[in-house]
């Protein structure tokens, strides 16, 4: 038996790595497991390697997410602290868009009247002012939907497509918003950078699909596309019950 992260030869009953001082992770991961981690290591990302993992789930992602689903903790940041990474991005453009760049908003309604217009800009803020709560509970709703998907295919189990989530959304997500964060010295970059966001989704995950289950090409395509359908049900029934709580409190308000 040998240690994951470093190599070095280890006893049955060891808890430790007497080498890099890793601790031994046996058995599959579980919802408890994953519970009793995130306490753990949430925040701390001091001794993870950022940008390591960010260039080796373009490269070799699969390492990066079965390491950690079997035992790996040393060499990559923790999903955790990747999600961390994502939300803080998020939250930086979030911030510039609506206190530097509000004109862009306005722009997305140049077509509606007036009122419309309003309205529109009022809600597309309100959501922006929470994306990181709505990206909090999107990923377990994915989760659900891969394992859906996936349900015959016994290779990994909830708490597992949780990791596989945890890791591919946040890494769509650091893309997306670090070229959201270069497009705002143009408009026109900006409108394209969202437009581009739904393309690098798709590739992305389809790769993973693939490299994760060996899966033949059109079995690929066919699981993506459900998966990216389910996902598209899920956000629009998200966002209808924002509108519609928005509107409310819009209406309410009187504006």
């Amino acid at each position: 038996m040998f240690c994951k992260n470093c190599g070095q030869s280890i006893k049955a009953n060891d808890k430790y790595c007497s080498e890099c001082g890793a601790r031994i992770i046996e058995g599959r991961l579980t919802v408890s497991k994953l519970s009793g981690e995130f306490m753990q290591s949430f925040w701390s990302m001091d001794s993870n390697k950022p940008l390591l993992t960010f260039l080796d789930l373009f490269r070799k992602p699969i390492q990066v997410i079965d390491g950690y689903i079997h035992g790996l903790r040393k060499k990559y940041i923790n999903p955790y602290g990747y999600f961390t990474i994502a939300l803080t991005l998020t939250g930086l453009y979030t911030y510039i868009n609506l206190n530097y760049f509000p004109e862009y908003l306005e722009s997305s309604g140049i077509n509606a009247n007036v009122e419309d217009h309003d309205i529109s800009k009022e809600v597309t803020t309100k959501v922006l002012e929470h994306i990181n709560l709505i990206t909090f509970i999107f990923i377990p709703l994915i989760t659900l939907i891969s394992r859906f998907i996936f349900l015959r295919i016994k290779k990994y189990n909830l708490a597992e497509h949780f990791i596989i989530h945890l890791y591919a959304y946040s890494h769509v997500h650091i893309i997306t918003s670090l070229i959201v964060l270069v497009s705002f010295v143009d408009e026109r970059a900006y409108k394209l950078s969202s437009l581009i966001s739904i393309p690098i989704y798709i590739i992305y995950y389809s790769a993973l699909f693939k490299r994760l289950y060996s899966l033949k090409l059109w079995k690929v395509i066919l699981k993506t596309v459900l998966f990216l359908i389910l996902m598209g049900i899920v956000i629009a029934v998200i966002s209808i019950s924002l509108l519609y709580f928005y509107l409310k409190d819009y209406q309410a308000q009187g504006i």
